[in-house]
């Protein structure tokens, strides 16, 4: 089976999707968000429009957080915390500007305690001070409930335009950040060429987190770059010959796998890496199978397994091996079973789920399968073809792209709130979208 239909397996259907509609989430299980009172941010050095942004960005890292909901604001509230901060809620944030210094501070009611937060300069550049907001809600996060947040996290996605030249190219695409709320996008890549499927280099302590892997077309074939947040050239990687898709990386940063048609058919391929020198000895064959095509490989957080999706037994379905090379062909164990088409599975970061695209009555959703249970349960529903899922580092939100008609815009849905929400907008497709760095 031809690379093209890989492609068109596992890549968003532009032309395919239908009239958007408001998307619907369904969720099997949810946890109660806690209300977090916002006090009116007070000061002067700004004007109020400039403090009204600030606090809307504020206030939109709480609501969708997936653990707290902003409480609705009142003046006699906002009286009782001059004085003090027993008004009723269990936990409050206030806020005021000195000069061009913001402070906070975060009350808990049930163990009483005040944390007070470094002071901020504020510069008046709201794409600056943005993300430093976006800091300070992780760090109330922390205090409030001992957990990470993810509002200062970035969002990696490829950017898809049509071609302006008469070259005989249809399209252009180029990687693209943003921030978790779609706000300060930037390009990253500049190959003038069919750039997708980017992927971040996963944080540690001893190494950088701003590099990413993706696919190029600059050379005809696609092959897999390494990227610089930075600006740094983009390296190639991998010398093996044919095309090559789909890369993902462990969590230990010690493996890349991805589809390759070297041997002849489109079979799933894994590379030893180092994050300080690169590849690290040949890259192997993994799994492959007679007149099947294998796609959309991701690792579970050990690095132990793999889940990709292969038609070997009719149909698109998604199944999982050991991440071990051996003589034998591994046994493939098949764990989406609801429906045929399924594409770009995703393991989530915590190792309990696996996020995938499955076309349901004809358009494809978001589902998710949960290893515990073994139960594969509908996410999404409406029309525009749902796709490229990825799991947020906290494995409750999830990025993906939802393609109607011409247009491919970016949302953002947590497990806890039957909400998805739109982070892109403006002409061009938006697709791919992965989850970086902080």
């Amino acid at each position: 089976m031809s690379i093209i239909l890989i492609l068109l397996l596992t890549i968003s259907s532009f032309l395919l999707a239908e009239e958007s509609q408001e998307i619907r989430v369904h969720l099997t299980t949810s946890s109660p968000l806690q209300p977090i009172y916002l006090s009116k941010i007070q000061g002067q050095g700004f004007d109020s429009s400039y403090l009204a942004q600030l606090e809307n960005i504020l206030a939109y890292d709480f609501n969708y957080s997936g653990t707290t909901k902003v409480a609705a604001r009142n003046q006699e509230k906002e009286q009782m915390l001059s004085a003090s901060w027993k008004i009723g809620m269990p936990y409050v944030v206030k806020w005021q500007v000195s000069g061009h210094t913001l402070n906070m501070q975060a009350y808990n009611a049930a163990t009483g305690s005040v944390k007070s937060f470094s002071d901020i300069a504020l510069t008046g550049d709201l794409n600056h001070d943005r993300r430093q907001i976006h800091k300070l809600a992780d760090a109330i996060q922390k205090v409030f409930f001992e957990a990470e947040g993810i509002a200062s996290t970035k969002i990696l996605y490829a950017y898809q335009v049509k071609n302006p030249r008469p070259d005989g190219r249809e399209w252009l695409s180029e990687i693209w950040e943003c921030d978790w709320d779609g706000a300060n996008a930037r390009q990253l890549t500049h190959d003038d060429s069919y750039s997708v499927t980017p992927v971040a280099i996963p944080r540690h302590s001893h190494y950088s987190n701003d590099r990413f892997l993706y696919v190029s077309y600059k050379m005809g074939q696609p092959k897999i770059y390494l990227g610089s947040l930075k600006g740094d050239e983009p390296k190639r990687l991998i010398d093996l010959r044919g095309n090559q898709l789909l890369p993902t990386i462990s969590l230990k940063r010690d493996k890349i796998a991805f589809i390759c048609d070297a041997a002849g058919r489109t079979d799933l391929f894994m590379q030893p890496f180092n994050p300080d020198t690169g590849e690290v000895g040949k890259p192997v064959q993994l799994y492959s199978y007679p007149r099947s095509t294998q796609a959309s490989p991701t690792f579970s957080p050990d690095g132990s397994k793999i889940a990709f999706v292969s038609d070997k037994d009719g149909g698109m379905r998604i199944y999982t091996i050991p991440a071990i090379p051996s003589d034998k062909r591994a046994n493939a164990v098949m764990i989406s079973k609801q429906n045929r088409e399924n594409s770009c599975p995703c393991w989530s970061p915590d190792g309990t789920k696996l996020a995938y695209s499955a076309k349901t009555n004809g358009i494809r959703q978001i589902w998710v399968y949960d290893f515990g249970t073994g139960e594969e349960s509908q996410l999404t529903s409406g029309s525009g073809n749902k796709e490229n899922p990825y799991w947020a580092p906290d494995s409750k939100h999830i990025v993906f792209n939802s393609t109607d008609g011409s247009s491919s815009e970016l949302y953002i849905v947590n497990l806890n709130q039957p909400e998805a929400i739109k982070i892109s907008r403006g002409p061009g497709k938006k697709h791919y979208p992965t989850w970086g760095a902080r």
